[in-house]
């Protein structure tokens, strides 16, 4: 790291970021809040000098996420991610490091500087741009044009229909309601004009190849809601007809769009996919963090009104039904939902099929039952905000819910209770916690049995003590750079206080130097490492971005790691402690490697046959070894390292 620039040596995936200054970069990443970065993905909580969540590479229950805000950096202890807050950025929402440095320069406020580039440079760069970031690109300049639709006299049919359903200004501005025009070609020509390719245009879902070949315009007439990921980034739009037209599909959403290139063995293969997406949840992540609470709904504009009448926590999954993928997402910022699905028999299907799949994520939550022909939206607006905060307290437990919806389904027959018994088999299994599995099957059993003779009674027991859950196989982490140090040892606890300390403070390589420190390091990489930080040290003043820059980019995969979690944890003592550190963990050290000199020569003199001359070079070996480590034992530790250097 012999350059300065913020991450420089660091292969980031960047493609060409000449165009961009250093100190640009370096001024983008100062200004950025990285804790507010990284909550936008992960729920963090203090630990000491750091931040820690549950990490967003790999499936965790147990948080091994850490931030260090102050350095922006991040690690995790688990699947070994970690960078600054650039890398984070690229790894969260799959940018090149040109696109995320804009993402995040965009979020301060910043307008980059740029080098003057060739014509044949600028045509480069625009060929090395991500997959993934020319459909996000894409798909923002297209919610721009429906917004600014909206505005327009074509948009007078969707702003009537947004004002029949109650909507705010604020609230079509929060959600970014828009308006999809009556031409056939007004988008696809918009976005053409604006240097877009016509092949990506359809390939995201925007136009569409009729059966003679022409291209036209998929949304058209509609009003648009643009879909999010839980980080922010559009992915899609939903689109409700306002012609009422029976031919046309009252709803209809973007294509699913797979990656293919580079992206294709990421796990952003998927740009958008419904089975992903929960519509709402960027918009209501930080009124769910406060209350813990998800309230899940079937539609986005149950999602939208319940947001402005005030249940800013409403979220409502893509597609048919809730998916697993889905209910994770939720998990990850909730510990709780309240499934309200609407009062007809579709709604209860859906409601009955979305339980398991909550209760496989984790969450508890509590069954609403509306009545019948109502929906969030209509009941809200019928009977008020009152009496929808009302239905919500006093709705039953999520399991128990499930069940007395089930129970009301049979007539107590042996037939429809066997039934009933196949239809809670999903959900029983989904359960993991033993206690509670125990107390659901009791409640099931005893609704379904009431009035049952004994053996009846026993059929059913028998029944459910065998709905166990299936055996779950812990999901691999996620190794974000492949390791080249296969075979190399474990770093040893000491060699662990000597990186913490020389991270933290990297003056003090010259005394490591000094005393001979790093001669003493078992593990290569780690030697090497430090080695290079001293040369660095030696050559220019260092500091903690250097510092983070450095880390990063070191080849050795163990090392690097080691290095990270320092540097994210807190420092090893403070700063006028730091040389009396060095100077213990460097006489530890030495005394490590003279009791390994003893034990060695001692197995040595225990082999048969040695020569006699060779037994009493041995022994004196052995001996001035012993001398050394009783000259340890006497002396202090700046004495000893003094002594071992020859200082």
């Amino acid at each position: 790291m012999h350059g300065t620039d913020h991450g420089h040596r660091a292969d980031h995936g960047r493609g060409d970021h000449g165009r961009i200054p250093p100190q640009s970069i370096r001024n983008v990443v100062a200004q950025t809040d990285m804790l507010a970065v990284v909550r936008e993905v992960v729920e963090l909580k203090k630990a000491g000098a750091s931040f820690k969540g549950c990490c967003p590479f790999h499936a965790e229950k147990t948080p091994s996420f850490h931030v260090n805000p102050g350095l922006k950096l991040y690690h995790c202890y688990g699947c070994s991610a970690g960078g600054d807050v650039i890398r984070f950025v690229q790894e969260t929402r799959g940018l090149n490091f040109v696109e995320a440095v804009e993402f995040l320069a965009e979020r301060v406020g910043i307008t980059l500087e740029r080098v003057a580039e060739r014509p044949e440079d600028s045509a480069r760069r625009a060929e090395a741009k991500s997959a993934r970031g020319r459909m996000l690109e894409l798909d923002r300049a297209a919610q721009a044009w429906f917004r600014g639709r909206l505005q327009l006299p074509e948009g007078r049919t969707a702003r009537a229909y947004a004002e029949a359903r109650g909507l705010t200004t604020a609230t079509i501005e929060r959600f970014g309601l828009g308006a999809a025009g009556t031409g056939w070609t007004d988008l696809l020509d918009h976005l053409t004009r604006l240097g877009f390719q016509r092949d990506d245009i359809i390939a995201i879902g925007l136009a569409k190849v009729g059966d003679k070949g022409g291209t036209y315009d998929r949304f058209r007439d509609r009003l648009m809601f643009p879909i999010y990921t839980s980080a922010g980034d559009l992915v899609g739009f939903g689109g409700r007809d306002l012609t009422g037209e029976k031919e046309v599909a009252k709803y209809i959403n973007s294509s699913e769009i797979t990656l293919d290139s580079e992206e294709e063995n990421s796990r952003f293969k998927h740009f958008y996919k419904k089975g992903d997406c929960v519509f709402g949840l960027w918009q209501a992540r930080e009124a769910i963090r406060g209350s813990k609470t998800a309230i899940v709904v079937e539609g986005n504009l149950d999602v939208i009104t319940l947001a402005q009448a005030g249940f800013a926590n409403a979220v409502c999954a893509m597609g048919t039904a809730l998916t697993d993928a889905q209910a994770k997402e939720i998990k990850r910022f909730a510990d709780r939902v309240a499934l309200v699905f609407d009062g007809d028999n579709a709604g209860r299907k859906a409601a009955m099929k979305a339980v398991p799949v909550v209760v496989a994520a984790g969450l508890e939550g509590s069954y609403v039952v509306l009545p019948q022909g109502e929906d969030p939206d209509s009941f809200v607006r019928k009977f008020g905000v009152d009496a929808f905060r009302e239905l919500l307290e006093k709705a039953p437990p999520l399991i128990e819910g499930y069940i007395d919806a089930l129970v009301a389904e049979s007539d107590h027959s042996l037939q429809a209770n066997a039934v009933i018994l196949q239809k809670a088999g999903p959900l029983l299994t989904a359960i993991q916690d033993g206690i509670s599995r125990d107390m659901a099957r009791n409640h099931l059993q005893a609704q379904l049995t009431k009035g049952a003779i004994e053996p009846h009674r026993a059929t059913f027991d028998r029944y459910l003590q065998g709905l166990a859950p299936p055996t779950q196989k812990p999901e691999p982490p996620r190794q974000l750079r492949p390791d080249p140090t296969f075979g190399e040892p474990e770093v040893m606890i000491l060699e662990q206080d000597v990186c913490a300390v020389l991270v933290w403070y990297p003056a003090l390589c010259r005394h490591a130097e000094q005393y001979g420190t790093l001669d003493l390091l078992e593990h290569a990489g780690v030697r090497l490492a430090l080695r290079d930080l001293n040369a660095i040290a030696r050559d220019e003043e260092v500091d903690a971005d250097k510092v983070a820059a450095w880390a990063q980019a070191l080849p050795d995969g163990r090392a690097r790691r080691l290095i990270m979690q320092r540097l994210v944890g807190a420092p090893p003592c403070a700063p006028d402690k730091a040389l009396g550190w060095l100077v213990q963990v460097t006489w530890r050290l030495k005394e490590r490697e003279l009791r390994g000199q003893r034990e060695q020569l001692s197995q040595r003199m225990k082999q048969t046959g040695l020569p006699l001359e060779e037994l009493v070079e041995l022994q004196g070996r052995k001996s001035d070894v012993e001398r050394q480590l009783r000259e340890f034992a006497k002396a202090g530790a700046r004495q000893a390292v003094e002594a071992a250097s020859g200082i």
